[in-house]
């Protein structure tokens, strides 16, 4: 999975679901298959993150009506991409009528606090990260009321999944202030959101659910694992900022990245970790790069804008193709370089300002109005990284294992699965040059031939040397093969041609009717072939088939034939 993070607020001037809409090329030709918004249910104010909450069911009016919000889903789920929601189910803001007939009122202007008998929230709140009103996720009326929300949004909205902001604060165990129980193991939260996780894939089997947690990882690892051979488990958001801001700006200091990946979380069975350089909670590397990179050497001065541009498409090549899920925070695959504490005029306030930090502000919109994607210095780190998004997601081998070597300026990255053959693309070796200078690395190639120049999409670049020397700024992607991306029969074409659902059980169907369907394993073998009566009724049973990885073969009644990656599980 490749997701895609989006403000609806900050994504075009005129803030609705039609801009969405309007530009699904950029996030299809992007090759992310997944798009996260930022809270999109009813919030205190007009202009906001959407973390205020106050009605969980409603669509805020400031973004676009229901009809349109579900064209949106549909378009989306017509080019292969899911749609997750981010939704604050820890807390709700003034106007939800939870809170309000049950409350304090002392001055009887119709605004207060909880009461004590209110069955829903907390009068105090019982973690240490709490805003608005706190929910008391053991009360029977706020387990019912959340499953509702979700019910809601999975049923009448098709949402493919959830990202539950704040999960810390879905305990009754500590309070405010208490950072060291808040960010310890707590069973009551654990249990909870175990039950909520059951929940929503009793009625979306393949939902995906996703925890902001971040804090102990004990707790972690039970949710991460959690059903984890039926083939779900919790995904966990893992922040790594700091280490790729170093390596963008170009200091060793601090820049290991191991944590990128789910090996770097004690005993979590599989790729359940959703690792990002960058998401709406931390300054953006490229201002960090512009403002404080290193420059001292005058022919790489990283506060160049250009300069630091050039190195953007590293910092996806160290980070998209670790195996597991993967986050994109909007525009940063075209180098977004304004501050997050830039005000609505321009000026950037750090926190800690008199006039506030503006981290909530509405930010410009040079993207469009600038014509971004014409820019070829930006463009060229969007075609990067949608070159190494198609990699990810199209090539079994990223479903494999891994190794880093980081905590330097030319960190390592191998990428391998054992279950490939070695006749196909079954090893992957990325290296990297954050350094402000040339610098020439050892390939250890893990054995003797041509490795092939994974980003060529013609698969004719090879190299077999041990060693090569990296500009400042640049990367490499070999393999010990060509990708399938690069052989004619086996080309994945950009298309509104979909595969659906995916991963799955039993069955999957396509988006439009074609000539022939069939399938093949990871090893290149066909396995099934389906018949003209399959096609018309647009059925397609894989009931006799493992679980595992697998390629169908899609002959389209244009003749062209389309190649899409199918997961059982």
């Amino acid at each position: 999975m490749v997701i895609y993070e989006v403000l609806i607020r900050d994504f075009d001037a005129d803030r609705n679901y039609q801009d969405l809409i309007d530009k699904i090329s950029y996030f299809k030709n992007l090759n992310v298959n997944a798009i996260q918004l930022m809270p999109v249910m009813e919030y205190e104010g007009n202009e906001s993150w959407g973390y205020n909450t106050s009605f969980h069911m409603a669509l805020d009016k400031f973004y676009g009506t229901e009809e349109k919000f579900k064209e949106f889903i549909d378009v989306c789920h017509q080019n292969g991409i899911a749609v997750i929601l981010d939704v604050a189910l820890n807390h709700a803001f003034g106007r939800n009528p939870m809170v309000r007939m049950w409350m304090n009122d002392p001055d009887n202007d119709g605004w207060g606090d909880p009461s004590s008998d209110n069955p829903y929230f907390n009068q105090t709140a019982k973690h240490s990260y709490s805003v608005g009103s706190d929910f008391n996720h053991t009360s029977a009326f706020t387990q019912e009321y959340t499953k509702r929300v979700v019910k809601h949004w999975i049923e009448d909205f098709k949402i493919d999944g959830f990202r539950w902001d704040l999960t810390k604060g879905f305990t009754q165990s500590c309070s405010g202030g208490d950072d060291g129980c808040t960010n310890g193991y707590q069973q009551d939260r654990v249990d909870i959101l175990k039950q909520y996780a059951d929940y929503s894939w009793s009625l979306d089997t393949n939902h995906y659910v996703i925890f902001e947690h971040m804090g102990d990882q004990t707790e972690e690892k039970e949710w991460a694992n959690h059903r984890y051979n039926e083939g779900k488990g919790v995904m966990m958001w893992g922040k790594m900022t700091d280490p790729y801001s170093q390596l963008l700006m170009g200091y060793v200091a601090n820049s290991n990245i191991n944590g990128i990946g789910h090996k770097s979380r004690s005993q979590f069975n599989g790729p359940r970790l959703i690792g990002y350089p960058e998401s709406h909670d931390e300054e953006r590397l490229m201002y960090r790069a512009v403002t404080f990179g290193n420059d001292a050497i005058s022919t790489h001065n990283v506060k160049d804008l250009n300069t630091a541009l050039s190195r953007m498409s590293a910092i996806g090549a160290v980070s998209l193709t670790i195996p597991g899920p993967k986050m994109i925070w909007h525009f940063a695959s075209l180098g977004m370089d304004i501050s997050i504490f830039a005000c609505n005029n321009g000026t950037v306030n750090e926190p800690g300002g008199t006039d506030g930090d503006c981290k909530l502000d509405t930010k410009q919109q040079p993207q469009w109005t600038e014509n971004w994607v014409s820019n070829p210095n930006r463009k060229k780190v969007y075609d990067d990284w949608a070159r190494i998004n198609a990699l990810k997601i199209n090539e079994p081998v990223f479903e494999g294992d891994y190794t880093i070597t980081s905590g330097t300026l030319l960190p390592r990255i191998d990428i391998f699965n054992t279950n490939i053959p070695t006749s196909a693309l079954r090893n992957v070796i990325v290296l990297a040059n954050f350094d402000v200078v040339s610098q020439t690395v050892n390939t250890n190639f893990p054995f003797a031939g041509n490795w092939v120049d994974l980003m060529d999409p013609s698969g004719n670049t090879t190299y077999s040397a041990s060693t090569i020397t990296l500009a400042p700024g640049s990367f490499r992607i070999f393999g010990n093969q060509q990708a399938t991306l690069s052989t004619d029969e086996n080309t994945i074409k950009e298309s509104i041609l979909t595969l659906y659902p995916n991963p799955t059980k039993n069955s999957f169907s396509l988006s439009r009717e074609v000539q022939s369907v069939r399938v093949f394993d990871i090893t290149g073998k066909q396995v099934k072939q389906f018949s003209n009566a399959n096609i018309k009724n647009n059925l397609f049973s894989i009931t006799d088939l493992n679980t595992g990885i697998y390629f169908v073969r899609i002959q389209e009644n244009s003749n062209n034939i389309e190649t899409k990656k199918l997961i059982i599980n």
